[in-house]
């Protein structure tokens, strides 16, 4: 066969094949989903029950939220944002399986911008819960994870003002808690993962409740149009996972001393009795803009020390002291003090790790890198023995960059 043949043939092949390809293109998805096929979640909620699992969907109303943005369908706007609705069975695979029995449009998580846990899923084990959530490509890892003292899925249900979506207003609560006065880090799931899968094995958990005077819920769209609600959801303590289930609480004062220890502090504010005042009343406010925490392990004849040293840098925010604080004497004066408090709030975090033997400040770890062959023959009892015989000793370093654009105390004449 001569060379022009050939080429002839091969552009007739070229031709033929042109229609082909082109049709290919041509051809829609085969697997699409169409956005009106979709149920957006914002937040989920997990139970135990008897038989295994319930699952509580908070599902996005589409309609209510665009009639809200719009701000002109009284219909639209009379609606909720979410609708809230749960699934059980054996397994959480099953049911959520299950809730599709219910739900008119196949789930969508990845929006999901918090887990809350119930109190009976928290304290029974969630080695399933994460386990779940690693094994599946469509649940995040970086969803903020919280729980509550009764079940997850009256949690869900509750409004937020003056937010539409409650899931992402509770996410948003505690990572402002976070940044804004480290009372309760915020923590998500790969965090949770790795604390529990560290040395220390323990973790901290923000914990949501819902308080007021009524104890009354916010369920209703009714409740959006005052100007107060009775009742309202607040991060309230700091519940303390170790290992794989929920073994107690801690205060304010205690989770705040945990941050410190961790170096977990933003920006925070404290209240400090004002240098040489005998009267309770008399406080100055502190507010941290930097702070930084470093812990080096000793090993001692009878055990371990933690020494713990603390950079901390701030102004003054508030002030009734009857002394001028910008003056030298008195400004060392309120750091000594501000350095105090903040070893007291070390000190009381520690204690309440003792007590529930949960390594909050993972000292463990640090133990771990430095003693290795030590760590492998205490590590079964660290929490019973080792934790206990463990001393701190605390170093803090406080300086006052800013005292405030008044240098004294306000004093209207002739008060």
């Amino acid at each position: 066969m001569n060379r022009t043949k050939v080429r002839c043939i091969m552009r007739r092949f070229g031709l033929c094949s042109i229609p082909l390809v082109l049709a290919l293109l041509l051809t829609g998805c085969w697997n699409r989903t169409e956005l009106n096929e979709i149920g957006l979640i914002s937040a989920l909620g997990i139970d135990r029950s008897e038989e295994g699992w319930i699952v509580t969907y908070q599902f996005i109303n589409p309609s209510a939220i665009s009639a809200g943005t719009g701000g002109a369908s009284k219909a639209g706007g009379g609606e909720s944002p979410v609708h809230v609705f749960s699934s059980e069975g054996p397994t959480l695979r099953e049911a959520i399986d299950v809730s599709y029995t219910e739900s008119p449009r196949r789930l969508y998580f990845p929006h999901a911008d918090v887990l809350v846990l119930g109190k009976e899923a928290a304290r029974k084990s969630i080695t399933d819960v994460i386990d779940f959530y690693w094994r599946n490509t469509y649940l995040r890892e970086n969803v903020s994870v919280m729980i509550t003292e009764g079940q997850a899925s009256e949690m869900l249900k509750q409004l937020i003002p003056p937010e539409r979506l409650p899931g992402t207003a509770m996410a948003h609560i505690s990572r402002q808690t976070d940044h804004f006065n480290s009372n309760f880090p915020s923590i998500k799931m790969y965090e949770l993962t790795r604390s529990l899968d560290s040395q220390s094995g323990v973790a901290g958990v923000p914990q949501v409740e819902v308080v007021g005077e009524s104890q009354s819920r916010i369920e209703s769209m009714d409740q959006l149009h005052k100007t107060s609600t009775p009742a309202k959801v607040r991060i309230t303590e700091l519940a303390v996972f170790r290992k794989d289930r929920s073994v107690g609480t801690l205060t304010r004062n205690e989770s705040i001393g945990i941050s410190w220890l961790t170096d977990k502090i933003r920006i925070s504010a404290l209240s400090i009795t004002c240098p040489g005042s005998n009267k309770g009343t008399e406080k100055f406010s502190f507010q941290t803009f930097s702070a930084k925490t470093k812990t080096r392990v000793r090993k001692e004849a009878d055990g371990f020390t933690m020494l713990v040293s603390v950079k901390a840098k701030g102004r003054i925010s508030e002030s009734n002291c009857p002394e001028n604080l910008a003056n030298l004497s008195n400004l060392r004066a309120a750091e000594k003090e501000i350095e105090e408090v903040i070893k007291d709030y070390m000190s009381k975090g520690w204690e309440a790790s003792k007590r529930l033997q949960a390594d909050l400040p993972h000292f463990a770890d640090q133990i771990h890198r430095k003693y290795p062959k030590e760590w492998s023959k205490i590590k079964d009892q660290w929490e019973k023995e080792g934790m206990q015989s463990t001393r701190l000793v605390l170093q803090v370093n406080v300086t006052i960059g800013q005292t405030g654009m008044s240098q004294k105390t306000f004093k209207p004449d002739g008060g």
